[in-house]
């Protein structure tokens, strides 16, 4: 399932200037370190580049311009086999506009559709089926070009002291069920860095 709230986009991080480029986002921060690619920092250290900039920057350097690159929504992707608790995320994540949302319920199918598209930001059931959310979390951590997605991972279940340990040091986020809707919401607007639509979220 797809769902997507339009809206042109006007900021990107380094990740996402890394995939419109066609090139690794260390890449993208060395041009920013260099100064040949305009950025400001937000206050959590990370780089965010304006869409204006990003253009000058690709006209200088004679790189092909997306026709598109002004509407491209930033992408989550929701992992999660409860379809009552994933209808939930689903629709706490439509308080934001310009974004593309997409489900799927289990471990491999979550790794397929990375491998098709990389997500902004995945939010991942720690128990699922095919491949379990630490092997996800392992693996995309483990990868240079899936270590810089954003994920806030969740459960339901009991976790080992060890087990929760390693989701707080490689997640952005960290949810137990049931899941604060507010701080839920909260937490994806920081990682995503979009506001809440009027209507949506209201």
């Amino acid at each position: 399932m797809t769902v997507t709230n339009r809206q042109n986009r006007q900021v990107f991080s380094t990740f996402e200037v890394g995939r419109i480029c066609g090139v690794f986002h260390t890449t993208v921060i060395n041009w920013v370190n260099k100064g040949k690619l305009k950025a400001h920092h937000t206050p959590g250290g990370h780089r965010r580049i304006a869409l204006a900039d990003l253009i000058d920057f690709m006209k200088r350097f004679e790189m092909p311009i997306p026709p598109d690159l002004e509407s491209r929504p930033r992408r989550v992707l929701v992992v999660e086999d409860n379809p009552a608790v994933q209808r939930m995320l689903v629709r706490a994540l439509q308080a934001f506009e310009g974004i593309s949302i997409e489900t799927c319920t289990g471990g491999l199918e979550a790794l397929m559709a990375i491998g098709k598209e990389t997500p902004d930001l995945l939010i991942l059931d720690i128990r699922i089926p095919q491949v379990d959310g630490f092997e996800v979390c392992r693996l995309l951590r483990s990868n240079e070009q899936t270590r810089p997605i954003k994920l806030i991972a969740v459960t339901g279940e009991p976790l080992s002291h060890d087990e929760e340990a390693y989701l707080k040091r490689q997640a952005d986020g960290f949810f137990r069920k049931p899941i604060s809707i507010a701080d839920f919401r909260r937490q994806a607007a920081e990682l995503l860095d979009v506001e809440p639509s009027p209507v949506a979220g209201a």
